[in-house]
């Protein structure tokens, strides 16, 4: 069925986003069965409008993009051959995860060209921080930061702020799920690793400490710096600000670390 609420409000021009249009709109959605999303996707979005959509899709492709070069340069670092096989699903499964995202932005006439435009710079600077590491062979610092940083802030986005698109659109709510359930695998494979390495005494714990806490100065600031896309999904900064912080502590809790940030 269509995408009700949130979404709808990025397809109609502010000008016209009142309750009661938006209220016979749907009455007649009901009644016809007609799917809002694929009948206006053929159309041009209003100006206003088409930014806040694709500043919302520009943040789910970066991530996608991000874990994907995370996940090819980690293989090649991996301590055994398991870990650089699971790393190399990984990559296929960002992959899979991005052309869907790319595949709806053409459905809307959205150039993938435009999307660094929209992007939050801290954001952007997720990628640059792992990749960095990463060329220096910093293992560790690659898991930190794509497998508990970018995929736990993923999670926390898709869980948190997409109440409504999953109540009102089963083909939203599934392949939510099938996100979703890929990117907690590749929280728990970060976890497992962490404590693998830590209970080797591998890890460098004072080393790790800095690049989490470097990378969530980057999530703080991406944060504050996209509160209308945050509003588009329900969330407010400050309460999804806490909400991360208190499932990364989680997460490395799990794999026996606790780091002063």
């Amino acid at each position: 069925m269509a995408l009700k609420n949130r979404l709808a409000k990025l397809l109609i021009d502010p000008a016209f986003r009142n309750p009661g249009l938006l209220k016979f709109i749907f009455s007649i959605d009901t009644v016809t069965g007609i799917d809002l999303v694929k009948t206006l996707s053929p159309f041009k979005l209003m100006p206003a409008s088409r930014s806040l959509f694709t500043r919302c899709f520009a943040h789910f492709v970066s991530g996608e993009e991000i874990s994907l070069a995370a996940s090819n340069g980690l293989a090649a670092l991996a301590p055994d051959r398991a870990a650089h096989d699971y790393l190399l699903l990984q990559a296929s499964e960002e992959a899979t995860h991005l052309e869907h995202f790319r595949d709806k932005l053409l459905a809307f006439g959205l150039g993938e060209m435009e999307l660094n435009r929209y992007l939050a710079p801290s954001f952007a600077a997720f990628g640059r921080a792992i990749s960095g590491r990463v060329e220096r062979g910093d293992y560790v610092a690659g898991i930190v930061g794509n497998n508990i940083v970018v995929e736990g802030l993923a999670i926390c986005l898709l869980e948190l702020g997409c109440g409504e698109m999953r109540a009102n659109s089963d083909e939203i709510s599934a392949f939510m799920d099938f996100v979703l359930e890929d990117e907690r695998h590749h929280v728990r494979f970060g976890e497992r690793m962490l404590k693998r390495l830590n209970e080797r005494d591998a890890l460098d714990h004072a080393a790790a400490e800095d690049f989490y806490g470097t990378m969530w100065d980057l999530v703080r600031k991406a944060i504050a710096e996209i509160p209308d896309v945050l509003d588009a999904m329900s969330l407010k900064p400050a309460q999804l600000e806490h909400d991360v912080k208190a499932y990364y502590d989680a997460r490395l809790s799990a794999a026996g670390l606790s780091f002063a940030v």
